[in-house]
């Protein structure tokens, strides 16, 4: 096999070793033949796995759930694909560079169909992750390019310098809504606002090589030390700990949180996959292929954690036993996503236990206009007696964007006390939004029950949409329109799949050309279960608000 000989100073020569314990299993799926080197891995907004291939005949991988395997060649054959994330626009985006002589670098994009795009720069773009500002955010790994890049959804490049070389290398959206990034050679965890400000913090192990970073389910951003052979820690204000791994020089390379609520990494020298919990606890799974050399690892949107086999030419899976969900709240809207008139929603969320007990669970979300499965993404949180866990953006937490509904699951203690906000992001002109409040099943909209969404008095300047989510069976349901006076308009009928969200204006929803001002959408159930709201938008603010459709007298 070969692989590009420049891999940026360290893949192959300063990464050094390592046993294992096994319940999960691991499936590994080999690439076509001629393909090799796949390295980082993201989940995407297609349901499906995505992968780069570091070597001689680079290309991007696709691989569904099931593990069927498409790739794509890059338009650059000299230009190599490293890191990968799914961007908030619906696409891939990636890096490429030459990092053998440095004549080529570019920010790609490619569509769920493979089209690819590519944004010229200079220096060896590496890692990428989507940032609080919904802007793609990279390290420029080389000794001369000692910076962090940001590139807008339309291709607009700023580049900031790092205060102290050399060599950003891996780089993650913290939960603090900053960027954070290992420095490989530097011995320091940087962390950089949206604004352009850096701080860094040295390790406390020497030459520990910080590789992989990432935002922890605890409120906290973890990091792999390959040279170390530890895992770190880093509070939103720098404090650091770090954590042994059992096996002794076994080279952890990536991380990433997994649906569990635990921290998951790949041993590159050691060959296995490591799961550390919160409080610190490691343990190792064996890859059943040898030397296979594993370098990157996500969670994958059946629940899942996925990883690539750089040596081995294969993508494996390890499944995680899924623990029974005990109680579940529902929130009928969540979106990462851009709106009319340049709106840019986005949907943060707070998690708080207030008993005295450790609680766990999942956050699952349901993509619009499909029907909810089992293979859902799903953001694992885990939560000591009376802390609180923030998430600044939901979906992208998740490597998601779009527009769905989530729902809380608890798998340990009691339901978290739950904030979620939707608001519209306007960068320094602030926010604007609501508070949504999660719903039990029992508060749904059931057969017999009737309600009423009001619209809004003026038409011209506010727009209303309707939305309704399902619960697990299909449901069917009679709308009525009715204008200010009370007069039936339009009486429509509609049935709805099993755990399924739809989001439309309500003209379209509902099929009628123009909606009365300050008229009414009544609401009767006749099977199933379901939640149905209104959001009304200020056309030139782009201010929302939010009505729940709850059982009202009958007429």
């Amino acid at each position: 096999m070969r692989i590009r000989r420049a891999l940026p100073l360290l893949i192959v020569g300063s990464l050094l070793l390592g046993a294992a314990l096994s319940a999960q299993t691991i499936t590994e799926f080999p690439l076509p033949e001629g393909s090799n080197a796949p390295f980082a891995i993201a989940a995407g907004p297609d349901g499906n796995l995505w992968f780069s291939e570091f070597s001689l005949n680079p290309k991007i991988g696709r691989i569904t759930v099931a593990g069927a395997i498409t790739e794509f060649p890059t338009p650059r054959p000299d230009a190599t694909p490293a890191g990968i994330v799914a961007g908030p626009d619906g696409n891939l985006w990636f890096t490429q560079a030459d990092f053998e002589f440095g004549l080529e670098a570019y920010i790609s994009r490619i569509t769920p169909q493979g089209a690819i795009t590519q944004v010229g720069i200079g220096g060896f773009p590496f890692d990428i992750a989507v940032g609080s500002d919904g802007a793609l955010w990279f390290t420029n790994a080389n000794i001369q390019t000692n910076q962090i890049g940001r590139i807008t959804l339309a291709g607009g490049v700023t580049s900031y310098g790092i205060p102290t070389p050399p060599y950003p290398w891996a780089i993650a959206a913290g939960p603090d809504g900053n960027l954070w990034f290992t420095e490989i050679l530097g011995n320091k965890i940087g962390r950089l606002t949206t604004g352009g400000r850096f701080a860094e913090f040295a390790l406390p192990t020497p030459d520990s090589h910080p590789s992989g970073i990432t935002a922890g389910p605890d409120g906290n951003v973890w990091f792999t030390e390959s040279r170390g052979n530890k895992i770190g820690r880093i509070t939103p204000s720098g404090q650091i700990t770090e954590f042994s791994i059992p096996t002794a020089s076994s080279g952890p390379r990536d991380i990433t949180t997994g649906p569990d609520g635990n921290l998951w990494f790949v041993e590159e020298i050691g060959n296995k996959v490591g799961r550390i919990t919160t409080s610190g606890v490691i343990t190792e799974f064996s890859i059943p292929t040898p030397a296979s050399r594993p370098l990157g690892i996500t969670a994958g949107p059946d629940g899942n954690i996925w990883f690539t086999e750089a040596y081995g030419n294969k993508i494996g899976r390890l499944s995680l036993g899924g623990d029974a969900v005990l109680e579940t709240r529902m929130v009928p809207v969540v979106g990462s996503t851009p709106g009319a008139g340049g709106a840019l929603f986005r949907t943060s969320v707070q998690l708080h236990n207030a008993t005295s007990s450790e609680i766990s669970g999942r956050v699952v979300f349901h993509a619009s206009g499909v029907s909810g499965s089992a293979w859902d993404p799903a953001l694992g949180y885990a939560l000591a007696p009376g802390q609180t866990k923030s998430i600044s953006d939901l979906l992208p937490a998740m490597g998601m964007s779009g527009l769905g509904s989530a729902d809380i699951e608890v798998t340990s203690g009691s339901v978290p006390v739950s904030t979620v906000r939707v608001f519209n992001d306007a960068g320094a002109g602030g926010t604007t939004g609501f508070t949504e409040e999660s719903m039990r099943v029992a508060e749904a909209l059931s057969p017999g029950q009737a309600s009423v969404l009001i619209l809004p008095a003026d038409t011209s300047n506010f727009r209303f949409n309707l939305g309704v989510r399902t619960l697990e069976t299909e449901a069917m349901a009679t709308l009525t329109v009715r204008d200010a006076a009370g007069a039936v308009l339009e009486t429509v009928s509609r049935t709805f799949p099993a755990t399924y969200h739809e989001q439309r204006s309500a003209g379209e929803f509902l099929g009628v050309a123009a909606l009365p001002a300050g008229g009414s959408v009544g609401i009767s159930m006749t099977s199933g279960s379901a939640i149905f709201y209104g959001a009304t938008v200020d056309n030139t603010t782009g201010d929302p608000s939010f009505q729940v459709a709850r059982p009202a007298p009958q007429r």
